[in-house]
């Protein structure tokens, strides 16, 4: 008699948690089935492989014996059927992904490691942009999917799910009136110039203008490193992200919280008209 699959993974799980609750959560089983499940594959081997008591699970020496032997040939099984779906599906080569913005390493890291994990047989290669050429890696084709910072409103490309969310704060000289503010209301800024890196389009910059802001003074700088530079030495205010903080403190700089502003959003985006078959199963993935 062969043994379902599902009951090989109730072993395996067990075999890992020792308690029949967590192992049903997180096979999203009842433990009736479970327990169901185990009958099946100790009848099956005809001895038991765990004890049981009111306070404890344990492996029988049978159980430790079998479950050594089975976990890795299993594990070889489920990576030949990953690959095997690989292949049918197109999903081989290198998967080019962009990235701008520090603090977005981390969530897309993450959906990489998983990404790689279902499908062993691709590579992945990942860059750093910059906020000055925010659109030019995707539409010279560097890379397949870039996480750009939002909105994105340019009628080639197209966004996807959104990887990181963040609040809006000022950056202020350290000496600056608002600097010692708890947080900041449009109300508050007065006349104060606003720095943005050069080549950013009009309508991103209008959408993190504070409302009230909309026809202050803006100045165009090289990038993020600069805009910095100049806050800091006292040439203007600059809107970023709460990651500026943590990730691009300075002397002189301080990060106030600002109100009534939007968020900065960073979204996984490509050319509308060209995805390849990994970037767009990668995309699947992320949305799951």
């Amino acid at each position: 008699m062969a043994m379902e699959r599902q009951d090989i993974e109730v072993f395996l799980a067990l075999a890992e948690e020792l308690h029949f609750a967590r192992t049903a959560e997180r096979l999203r089983l009842t433990p009736a089935a479970v327990s169901q499940s185990l009958k099946r594959v100790e009848r099956r081997v005809g001895a038991p492989l765990f004890t049981r008591t009111t306070r404890r699970v344990d492996l029988t020496p049978l159980g430790r014996q079998f479950h050594a032997d089975l976990e890795p040939a299993y594990a070889q099984v489920q990576a030949a059927i990953a690959r095997a779906v690989s292949t049918a599906h197109g999903l081989s080569g290198n998967l080019r992904l962009g990235y701008m913005s520090a603090a977005v390493t981390s969530p897309l890291l993450a959906l990489v490691d998983s990404f790689r994990a279902q499908t062993p047989d691709i590579s992945v290669s990942i860059q750093e942009t910059t906020l000055a050429d925010l659109y030019g890696p995707l539409r010279r084709a560097e890379v397949d999917l870039c996480v750009l910072p939002l909105p994105v409103a340019e009628p080639d490309l197209t966004t996807g799910p959104t990887l990181l969310s963040e609040a809006a704060l000022l950056a202020v000289p350290t000496t600056h009136r608002l600097a010692r503010l708890t947080s900041i209301t449009p109300a508050d800024l007065g006349d104060e110039p606003f720095l943005f890196a050069q080549n950013l389009p009009q309508y991103w910059i209008g959408h993190h203008l504070p409302a009230t802001a909309s026809s202050a003074r803006t100045t165009r700088l090289a990038g993020f490193q600069e805009v910095l530079a100049y806050v800091a030495s006292g040439h203007g205010v600059a809107v970023v992200g709460d990651q500026t903080s943590r990730l691009y403190p300075r002397p002189g700089l301080t990060c106030v919280p600002l109100e009534a502003t939007a968020r900065f959003d960073y979204a996984l985006t490509w050319r509308t008209d060209a995805i390849p078959p990994l970037a767009s199963a990668f995309l699947t993935h992320a949305t799951t």
